[in-house]
């Protein structure tokens, strides 16, 4: 359908302490853009009020990373506190459109409960001012979305975001390009998230299931025994969960060589490395060739 997702938007993952979270972040080899603090609406129609998280992020052509936390204690944060109380990582997909009002409509076609159009928007500095970025928002039912808060969104002035001056990343990262969630049943979470985005599952010859996006990031998915092969470490979210961030980069070697002299562990793989989730803010970071 035109106007409908085409893409995820970006990745939030909820941190305890931005300082030390967005510190680790910049160590990885990722620039983050400046803090800008939330504001939005309660309910379709009324006007947005300043909420209480604010996010840095790092900000590719396409898409980007949201890392989220409380800078305004007691506003209105969307049971923000649920998430870090369960785990520090990723909590948050946002799904990309260019009409929010056409996905609403899909998903009352195809009975899933949502919010309906709601606004944000969030102030930031551009080299001309400060100006104010606002976006056309649906959130999804959350009993249809237990992995987190999933949600589609139309960016009014996406100039703003993606700003030229925030997309060189130490590390070479040039995209978000997949997403891995885990869940006990995935090949019915995969048909799920199909319905939500409207684009089909396929099955991979590893056994799991994928979804490509037209025009950004693919999201993966697969049971908590095959990612803890896929990811060894030490630490995984508890399904259901976003458990694995992967990053296109320019130069695998040099941002393998990059993240490693920053003093990271790193596991190796077939045309990829790895940073685990115990040392990247509990999702597992991975870097593989653009």
């Amino acid at each position: 359908m035109s106007g409908d997702i085409d893409s995820v938007n970006h990745l939030g993952i909820a941190v305890r302490d931005m300082d030390q979270a967005c510190a680790l972040y910049e160590r990885l080899g990722f620039t983050l853009s400046p803090l800008s603090v939330h504001s939005g609406s309660k309910a379709p129609g009324e006007a947005p009020v300043p909420m209480a998280t604010g996010n840095r992020c790092a900000i590719f052509p396409k898409n980007y990373i949201e890392v989220l936390g409380i800078v305004n204690p007691g506003a209105m944060d969307w049971g923000w506190e649920r998430f870090v109380d369960k785990f520090q990582g990723a909590h948050i997909i946002c799904f990309g459109c260019t009409d929010a009002e056409t996905v609403h409509r899909r998903l009352e076609e195809s009975k899933v409960a949502n919010s309906g159009v709601i606004t944000l928007q969030r102030d930031i500095g551009t080299e001309d001012g400060m100006r104010t970025a606002r976006f056309d928002c649906v959130h999804f039912d959350s009993a249809a979305t237990p992995e987190g808060l999933i949600q589609a969104a139309r960016h009014r002035n996406p100039e703003y975001v993606h700003q030229p001056r925030y997309l060189g990343h130490a590390n070479g990262a040039t995209s978000l390009a997949e997403i891995l969630l885990v869940s006990e049943h995935p090949e019915q979470t995969a048909a799920r998230y199909a319905v939500l985005s409207g684009q089909p599952s396929v099955r991979q010859d590893d056994g799991s299931f994928l979804i490509r996006l037209p025009v950004a990031t693919a999201l993966r998915f697969m049971g908590p025994e095959q990612a803890g092969i896929e990811l060894p470490g030490t630490l995984m979210a508890p399904a259901p969960a976003i458990v694995a961030a992967t990053f296109g980069v320019r130069d695998l070697a040099a941002a393998r060589a990059w993240v490693a002299q920053a003093g990271f562990p790193i596991v190796d793989g077939p045309g990829r490395f790895m940073v685990p989730a115990e040392n990247a803010l509990g999702v597992a970071h991975l870097f593989r060739q653009e």
